[in-house]
């Protein structure tokens, strides 16, 4: 029988630590999952009837029934609930703080929360109580300005949660706002030493946008987000680049911004 490797390895610690199994047993079960750590937990406490994994599911269910009006709909938070669950976790509303539980949660709208969006995402960090997911969150939100996979995952969903119902894009105005949040503290700042991209962003789309904002364009403003963030002055952005319209416009605007010269930007 071949040695597992590091990695298969790091997975039975992981395994074990979850499910207190011993080390033969997680073996067997991660082999027979295919090394697949959620596959392997949900066919050990399946297996061995009611575990920790299922307390934790039911104590997760408990809380979110917690949370649901009369009046929403089967396995839903409505908005009212969604409120109070968010002022429970002593979030502020008025920042970008609350994409960081919609993202955990999955949320499918703003002021919406379904029962098993909740109850997994959750399981999966481990946090089946109040105190416990407030924590959570103030961290993720207190690394949100460093931790670029996390802001990008945050970043990413809030496209997804953010748009009218049926709809496949973002109205501008409602775009210009959720950039606003992302970009300002407690999020990751769009500012250089010498530029201001996100006023400057912001500027742009208001005097030469007017189209919505589709999945595309949402996520190729990251990317362009990140390369400037690295090199301000936009040597990585060629005419032949796969950048979409948008992006080759506002390059050219920016460039018209400073004078034609790319080292510093205009401030008056």
């Amino acid at each position: 029988m071949p040695p597992i490797t590091g990695a298969q390895k790091a997975v039975l610690t992981q395994f074990m630590s979850i499910t207190g199994a011993p080390e033969k047993t997680a073996t067997k079960i991660l082999k027979a999952s295919q090394w697949k750590l959620e596959q392997a937990c949900d066919s050990y406490f399946t297996s061995n009837g009611l575990g920790p994994s299922s307390k934790e599911r039911d104590a997760l269910a408990k809380l979110f029934e917690s949370y649901r009006d009369q009046t929403d709909e089967d396995d839903t938070i409505g908005v009212a609930g969604t409120m109070r669950y968010f002022e429970d976790l002593g979030i502020d509303l008025e920042s970008v703080e609350f994409l960081v539980p919609m993202e955990i949660v999955q949320a499918p709208a703003l002021g919406e929360i379904t029962k098993d969006g909740f109850v997994e995402g959750w399981k999966t960090i481990g946090a089946d109580t109040i105190s416990k997911q407030k924590a959570y969150v103030a961290d993720q939100v207190k690394k949100l300005s460093s931790d670029m996979a996390l802001f990008k995952r945050v970043y990413r969903y809030t496209f997804i949660c953010t748009r009218e119902k049926g709809q496949k894009a973002l109205l501008l105005e409602n775009a210009l706002i959720y950039w606003g949040l992302l970009f300002n503290p407690p999020g990751k700042p769009w500012v250089t030493a010498s530029t201001n991209w996100t006023e400057l962003w912001s500027e742009f789309l208001k005097s030469k946008w007017s189209k919505s904002v589709n999945k595309d364009m949402w996520n190729q403003t990251f990317e362009f987000f990140q390369k400037t963030l690295q090199d301000e002055t936009m040597s990585f952005w060629s005419e032949d680049g796969a950048w979409p319209g948008v992006i080759d416009e506002f390059v050219a605007y920016v460039k018209e911004k400073r004078g034609g010269e790319p080292e510093s930007m205009e401030t008056d």
